[in-house]
């Protein structure tokens, strides 16, 4: 009887088994099926020619947006005549850069996290919404009405650079991920944008000044006016390009390479969740073993499948089998940023080794050379002039980005630490310079521009290039975190550069002796009586 009944179940174990196991094969089968299917459409996108940008209206466009999202920032920090008469006796450059940069900083990373959360337009659309709020804010309250005190208004600034710092970085890491995908001038296009945003703020400044020499709190009105004008004109030709075939072409090729690795992806999660149990009864010894299969992944290990027939649904709760693929979404992420980092780290140290020198200099130091010819249109000048060859150097680099090795990069961006003692000499002893020709503020000021643009945009260039289409738009990121690490490092040393030079404005260093030691003086007890005051 007992015989009988087991074999019995025997046969209604077989029956069972070959069942659950077509049941299996076929999830299998769709999976295939499915990215058999993406493979030839993807295939199909590859053959077909790629749309022209007619008239180099995308190219404009982009050009236009590397000028929008930094734009802000220049007005800022090219607006120094008008800090240095508000706050005086104050750093107020530093304090402005350095704040903007850590934001910045912080927001890089912060869209490294929701780069496939959000697209790309709705992080560009939020972060212009925020910096024109902010602009049109700072302009009718703190520059044209004045509505409030010095002190609160010194916060103020400092606020309104800290929230331009995010509206500006979303767009600026979400741009350098779409233009990874197009062809590499594209990329060139942002990064020439970014420094004629710079000559724009000089410009435009000049020319307010020039325009109205004897107003200066009239010329500083228009002069934020026409910044805030200009980024609502770049954020409409955004809106007029986004929708382009151009973009759209190489946006769909780079998705449909992604979406492979998406498919590969729920495999791994599908064959790592399964587990449910299967009674396997044996005639001569009336034991329960486990039928098991693994499946061997390069990054992910051994991933081990147990079945038994006596159930069909998995019994693994859903809570662990969510863990489960957020774990191994996780790693993947994880191993792709790696990946990736093994082939364009000489890219990563170069742009965040060029970055660094030109923060730890630039606006903070140049800020604080002295002429007694120039006076205070020395810094607008020497940022103009930086601005200028910052232009050349990144058109440059777009005829010449192939010439020099990832190696021979690395060299030459490290020899740019040359100019940290160079622009030092050029201030230091105050009454006197070491370098106190005004040909050395000019050619320093325009080499270390020159060099910033080419040794800044070659890596932007060619690191997308090096790397398979699904992660053209990580690389980009990756990109903007290396360039970002550059500028904070470099805005922590303009602090230690800062405190070796001393304060240059709030004393005018170019009268005589014996007035000037009597204005130093007036200086330290002013600083000391209000210092005791707050006490």
């Amino acid at each position: 009887m007992d015989e009988n009944f087991l074999r019995h179940c025997y046969v209604i174990r077989n029956s069972e088994q070959q069942q659950q196991q077509q049941q299996h094969n076929h999830r299998y089968t769709r999976f295939d099926d499915h990215r058999s299917f993406t493979e030839q459409q993807s295939q199909q996108q590859l053959t077909l020619t790629p749309p022209v940008d007619k008239y180099h209206l995308v190219y404009f466009g982009l050009f236009c947006c590397g000028i929008g999202f930094l734009l802000p920032y220049s007005i800022y920090i090219t607006c120094v005549d008008y800090f240095h008469t508000q706050f005086p006796q104050t750093a107020i450059i530093f304090h402005l850069n350095f704040i903007y940069i850590i934001l910045a900083f912080s927001t890089v990373l912060f869209s490294n996290i929701i780069a496939n959360v959000l697209s790309v337009k709705r992080r560009v659309i939020f972060g212009y919404c925020l910096t024109l709020i902010i602009l049109m804010f700072i302009t009718i309250f703190c520059v044209g009405l004045e509505m409030f005190p010095q002190n609160l208004s010194y916060t103020i600034f400092l606020l309104s650079v800290a929230i331009l710092a995010i509206g500006c970085t979303l767009q600026q890491s979400s741009f350098y991920g779409l233009t990874s995908m197009l062809p590499f001038r594209y990329t060139q296009a942002v990064m020439t944008g970014e420094s004629f945003a710079g000559l724009l703020a000089s410009c435009a400044r000049i020319s307010t000044n020039l325009f109205m020499p004897n107003d200066s709190h009239l010329s500083t009105i228009l002069f934020f006016s026409l910044g805030l004008l200009f980024v609502q004109f770049c954020f409409i030709f955004y809106l007029m390009i986004q929708r382009s075939t151009f973009i759209e072409y190489y946006v769909r090729q780079c998705e449909n390479a992604k979406r492979n690795e998406d498919i590969e992806f729920q495999i791994r999660c599908h064959a790592a969740s399964i587990n449910s149990k299967q009674t396997i009864i044996d005639e001569s010894e009336e034991t329960l073993e486990s039928n098991t299969s693994t499946i061997r992944d390069p990054h992910f290990g051994i991933l081990t499948m147990d079945t038994f027939d006596d159930q069909q649904q998995p019994i693994i709760p859903t809570n662990y089998e969510y863990s489960l693929k957020l774990w191994f979404r996780i790693k993947r992420e994880w191993y792709r940023r790696v990946d990736c980092m093994r082939t364009i780290w000489p890219y990563m140290i170069c742009i965040a080794f060029t970055y660094f020198v030109t923060l730890s200099l630039f606006p903070g130091v140049e800020s604080e050379m002295i002429n007694c010819q120039w006076r205070e249109s020395l810094p607008i000048i020497l940022m103009a002039l930086f601005n200028i060859f910052d232009v050349f150097g990144k058109i440059f680099a777009l005829a010449t980005h192939h010439i020099l090795s990832p190696m021979k990069l690395l060299l030459c961006s490290l020899v740019r630490f040359i100019y940290i003692p160079l622009m030092i000499l050029c201030i230091l002893p105050k009454r006197s310079p070491l370098l106190s020709n005004i040909f050395w503020q000019f050619f320093l000021s325009s080499t270390l521009g020159l060099t910033n643009g080419y040794f800044g945009s070659v890596p932007m260039i060619r690191a997308p290039v090096t790397i398979i289409e699904e992660r053209k738009e990580l690389t980009g990121n990756l990109m903007m975190f290396s360039y970002s690490v550059g500028l904070t490092l470099g805005s922590l040393l303009s602090y230690l550069l800062d405190a070796i030079i001393g304060q240059s404005t709030g004393v005018d260093w170019c009268q005589p002796v014996s007035l000037l030691n009597q204005t130093i003086w007036t200086t330290i007890n002013n600083t000391t009586n209000n210092n005791d005051n707050s006490s």
